[in-house]
């Protein structure tokens, strides 16, 4: 009679029954490789734990005969781990017969609900030598884990995939909950990874994996949990702790880093015993605390004489320190307060046990210097979860400092992120201590078009590459650099004077000019311009420094020397800055600033209605500033998000009117990434359409590329976020590069606009090439393009036989105010 009598326990027998034959497939090509490459204890070991759990619940789910298979595959694989021994080719011929017979036994079985019979390779076994077959285990050896990676099955994700698959482990793509729950009711996998596009599921994923796990009831498995957000905000954070997630990973995303930190989550590691000082001079309670912690696992040293507690914790070098408050000699804090004068103690944990119960003298505690107290008497249970806890807290934040401070394998130069976030604790301490030292240099190798132009954009790849390792050698030990896109670096030297910045300057931009690189057996060398901008101005992030530098150091190349450092505005400049704001401020409060609007036609066929809004601010004097002057100001006041909202509510109203006329209309509306990123917009964007009842096909929103490279898996978000809504998003400013493309490939776009580049009549051939290029591979997406600031006959009729879509600009029409356009006469 059938085990299985619960409705619920039979969906989820049904569900494991179908997934069987892929799990003893796994099992069948992990033995097949072994008898290729040779076997080896650790992960033997692994697999007959692996077998032993597909048997249990084989047998649990009354599938009898599968069951009696991977046990006898068990028992073999036991009968070599007992002996010491590994198995020799004919030995592995018959465990991958037995897998062969397993999975026969399914197809045959008699169930009301047959398993589809699977596609069985054949056998084929690479016949290793004997002294191959057997040899022992390597220090470096990989064990094999599986991943179950959820995902839409982006550029990201299969290249996370195939980097984890060259590594050895087993990665299964899957792509809805639903199937995910079905997998872990049979073999549960070592790690579940979840996707940026996939955030929006983490809770349902957190409760798969617990419900597995307590169904399972296999003692101490865990099925880490990791997921990958878009937007590094509260909401994510707190998503991911309610789902239980063990590791969230935040953008920028590169498939290597990520890989990287997955193997280290997947890697054994045998965790050394917790060490642990106990300060404590009433011997009764110094005998309990450590007789509690010993027999937790941990070794506990107990010091009774606090004047000797310096030279305990350098002999024992603990993980936490277990501080009474009142002793003789020296109380609590005040020992407290040395140790984290000692460099080598700064940030070791150190808790108070006391039976002090005065909150005053608990703060004082804390103030001095610790990191908790626990009251006095403490049950055990409590006193070892405290100390276990923050150690372990303590000891993963040591071991994500090298996954953070990676550096790039093929630059040898540090990633963008860690960068970054040096430069923002660089601009926090230069606020904090008011120091005037360091700065951060933005240096530009020139002339790259023209480059790929001549080379190929493959060579010029190449070249990028090795001219960012000879910065890496350049730089000083205590200077960090990254690529901050194709030919761009960013370099961070604290604790130098400004004369040093300006020698450091000068001296990378030596040596990178002075360097002879090889280019299609041609010898070349480069040009460069730095900018210099110091930390102690007053930048309130990383952004705003970067495009500072990034501002100083185009200014740089039309100068004479190739360097600039950054001047703050003159007090003059200042107040008139000041006052362009202001200004902006009421604009946006009595609803003053206007929208002009520029026509987008299409190049042949449609006569669809479609316009570009242009932002303007009224001066008292009638004259109109344009948005290159209006939108800096506003991203250095912080009012990006108010300025795009009011654009966005501004265009609504017309849309609306249009369409109320039976206008059929499409507008396209700039959007800075601030906007994007900011954590309600796609909800603020739906309720306004709601309200303007307003369809989402009458919007496109514009992103500049420059904004988007810096943070593609927020774009991506929003896109996700607004998908299905009939809006669409275009990237402006468009110019090939690895990282545009991987853009295209990513993110579901509705248009690219392009760079002047591409829409210059006396541009080359290689550019027409280029362009080509990058129209075929947006079509191919379904994205269609638009040929931007077309002045001339020339340049149009140079993209119209590129097979552009649409053409912008003056040769259409000059920007007005009006709406009147007429789409059907249009001729070009």
């Amino acid at each position: 009679m059938s085990k299985v009598t619960s409705p619920q326990q039979d969906e989820y027998r049904q569900a494991f029954i179908r997934h069987l034959p892929k799990r003893i497939e796994a099992v069948k090509q992990r033995i097949q490789r072994y008898q290729r490459d040779g076997w080896e204890s650790i992960a033997m070991a692994l697999l007959d734990d692996d077998i032993e759990r597909l048997a249990d619940t084989s047998s649990r789910y009354d599938l009898i005969e599968p069951s009696k298979h991977l046990r006898a595959l068990a028992e073999m694989l036991g009968e070599h781990i007992g002996l010491e021994s590994l198995p020799d080719p004919q030995q592995g011929e018959r465990m991958l017969a037995l897998m062969v017979v397993a999975t026969a036994s399914l197809v045959a079985r008699s169930d009301p609900d047959p398993v589809p019979p699977p596609t069985l390779a054949p056998v084929v076994v690479a016949a290793a030598a004997p002294s191959e077959a057997v040899k022992p285990a390597a220090a470096t050896t990989h064990i094999e884990s599986h991943v179950y990676h959820l995902s839409d099955g982006n550029a990201l994700a299969l290249e996370i995939g195939q980097r984890l698959e060259a590594d050895g482990y087993k990665v299964e793509p899957i792509e809805t909950v639903d199937e995910l729950s079905e997998l872990l009711m049979g073999l549960s996998p070592q790690l579940v990874l979840v996707d940026p596009s996939c955030m929006s599921s983490v809770t349902e994923v957190g409760t798969a994996r617990r419900d597995a796990e307590q169904r399972l009831k296999i003692p101490n498995l865990r099925i880490r949990l990791v997921a990958m957000t878009a937007l590094d905000n509260l909401k994510s954070r707190l998503d991911a702790r309610r789902a239980g997630v063990d590791d969230l990973l935040f953008p920028p995303f590169d498939a290597s880093v990520v890989s990287r930190q997955l193997q280290v989550l997947l890697t054994p590691v045998a965790e050394e015993k917790l060490r642990v000082l106990i300060v404590e001079d009433d011997r009764a309670q110094a005998l309990f605390a450590q007789g509690v912690l010993n027999n937790a696992g941990m070794l506990a040293q107990v010091e009774y004489d606090p004047m000797h507690v310096l030279d305990a914790l350098e002999s024992l070098h603990p993980d936490l320190v277990l501080m009474d408050l009142h002793m003789p000699d020296a109380d609590g804090m005040e020992l407290t307060a040395l140790i984290r004068e000692h460099p080598a103690f700064t940030y070791i944990p150190i808790v108070f046990l006391s039976g002090e119960s005065d909150p005053d003298a608990r703060f004082e505690a804390i103030n001095s210097g610790g990191d908790d107290f626990l009251s006095k008497p403490i049950r055990p249970k409590n006193l070892i979860a405290a100390v276990q806890n923050r150690v372990r807290r303590v000891r993963a934040l040591q071991q994500r400092k090298p996954a953070l401070a990676a550096l790039d394998d093929v630059t040898g130069l540090h990633r963008r992120a860690f960068v970054l976030d040096r430069i923002n604790d660089a601009l926090a301490a230069s606020s904090d201590q008011r120091t005037t030292d360091g700065g951060v240099l933005f240096l530009e190798i020139d002339g790259t078009a023209a480059l790929r132009d001549q080379f190929g954009l493959a060579a010029v790849e190449e070249l990028l590459v090795a001219a960012a390792r000879v910065l890496a050698a350049a730089i000083g030990e205590h200077q960090v650099a990254a690529s901050i896109n194709d030919n761009a670096f960013l370099i961070l030297a604290t604790h130098l004077d400004d004369s040093a910045l300006d020698a450091l300057a000068q001296r990378l931009r030596d040596q990178l000019m002075r360097h002879v690189f090889k280019v299609g057996g041609k010898a070349i060398q480069l040009r460069a311009s730095v900018g210099i901008c110091l930390l102690h101005f007053g930048f309130g992030d990383a952004s705003a420094l970067l495009n500072t530098a990034e501002r100083t150091c185009r200014e740089a190349r039309i100068g004479d020397q190739g360097i600039k450092r950054y001047q703050p505005p003159k007090l003059a400049a200042l107040d008139k800055e000041a006052a362009l704001i202001e200004k902006l401020c009421t604009a946006i409060g009595s609803d003053s600033l206007e929208l002009l609007y520029q026509p987008i036609v299409a190049v042949q066929g449609k006569k669809e209605a479609q316009f570009q809004s242009l932002l303007r601010m009224r001066e008292a004097d009638g004259r109109l500033i344009p948005a290159a002057e209006i939108l800096p100001l506003a991203e250095r006041a912080r009012l990006m998000i108010d300025v795009d909202r009011w654009v966005l509510t501004h265009a609504m109203n017309v849309l609306r009117e249009q369409l109320a006329r039976w206008r059929s209309m499409r507008m396209f509306i700039p959007q800075a990434m601030a906007t994007f990123t900011a954590t309600d917009q796609s909800a603020w964007l739906k309720a306004e359409r709601a309200a303007h009842n307003l369809p989402g096909s009458a919007l496109v929103l514009e992103c500049r590329l420059e904004e988007a490279l810096l943070n593609p898996p927020a774009l991506a978000a929003f896109a996700s976020a607004v998908r299905g809504s009939g809006v669409r998003l275009c990237i402006g400013q468009y110019e090939h590069s690895t990282n545009a493309s991987r853009l295209i490939d990513e993110i579901p776009l509705g248009f690219i606009k392009l760079a002047p580049k591409y829409v210059a009549a006396n541009a080359p051939q290689t550019v027409r090439d280029e362009l080509r290029l990058v129209i075929d591979r947006a079509h191919a997406h379904g994205i269609q393009v638009i040929g931007h600031q077309v002045e001339d006959a020339q340049s149009a009729a140079t993209l119209w036989t590129s097979s552009i879509d649409y053409i912008q600009g003056n040769i259409v029409q000059c920007p007005t105010g009006a709406l009147d356009f007429d789409f059907n006469a249009a001729a070009l």
